[in-house]
C-alpha cells in the first residue's frame, strides 16, 4: 500500500520515502522489513539496499547513477542517503554506489523532554532535545514524537548543543 503524505512517501508501515527534490531522497527502512540483511555484514547489507531501491525505482523514479549513504542500527532499520550524481542517457538504466556506515551514531530529536526516559545522556539545541537512540529502550513507543538526527545533520547539530 503506497500513500503520499506531505514530501513523504510511506510503504505500508515498513519504509518512508522523503523526496527532497528531484536528485536527492531520504529513506527508512524499518528493521522488521529487512529480514534478509545481515546487519552487521557491509556486503550483505550492500546487497539488501541495492533489492530494495530496485524494487521501489519505479515509484519514486530512480533513473542514473545514485550514491547511497547508509546508516545502520539493528534496532530501528536502515537510514538511507540516496543523491543522483548522474542521469544516464537511457531510460532504464540504473546504478547505484553504496556507502555503509556502520558505527555512526543516531540520535533521537524531540521537544518534549519528558518523552526521553531517566538517567540517560541528554542534550539540548534551542528547542529540542536529543539522546542517543541506543539508550532508549522502548524507542517504538515515542517514535512519533520526533525525528532521528544522524550524519552530516547530527555533527552540525552537536557543535551547538549543551548537556542537560
Amino acid at each position: 500500500m503506497l500513500f503520499r503524505l506531505f514530501s513523504y512517501i510511506t510503504v505500508g508501515e515498513y519504509m518512508k520515502i522523503e523526496k527532497i527534490n528531484l536528485r536527492q531522497f531520504l529513506i527508512f527502512i524499518n528493521s522488521s522489513y529487512c529480514k534478509d540483511i545481515n546487519f552487521f555484514n557491509e556486503d550483505s547489507l550492500i546487497q539488501g539496499v541495492k533489492k530494495v531501491l530496485l524494487r521501489i525505482k519505479d515509484k519514486i523514479f530512480l533513473r542514473g547513477f545514485y550514491k547511497v549513504k547508509v546508516y545502520v542500527n539493528a534496532k530501528l532499520g536502515l537510514f538511507l542517503e540516496v543523491n543522483q550524481l548522474e542521469e544516464f542517457e537511457y531510460e532504464n538504466s540504473l546504478d547505484f554506489r553504496v556507502i555503509v556506515y556502520l558505527d555512526e551514531k543516531i540520535y533521537f530529536k524531540t521537544e518534549d523532554y519528558f518523552l526521553l526516559p531517566n538517567k540517560i545522556n541528554i542534550y539540548y539545541d534551542k528547542k529540542y532535545y536529543y539522546c542517543d537512540v541506543d539508550a532508549i529502550s522502548d524507542i517504538q513507543s515515542i517514535l512519533e514524537f520526533g525525528d532521528f538526527v544522524y550524519g552530516k545533520n547530527l555533527y552540525q547539530i552537536m557543535n551547538s548543543w549543551s548537556s542537560l
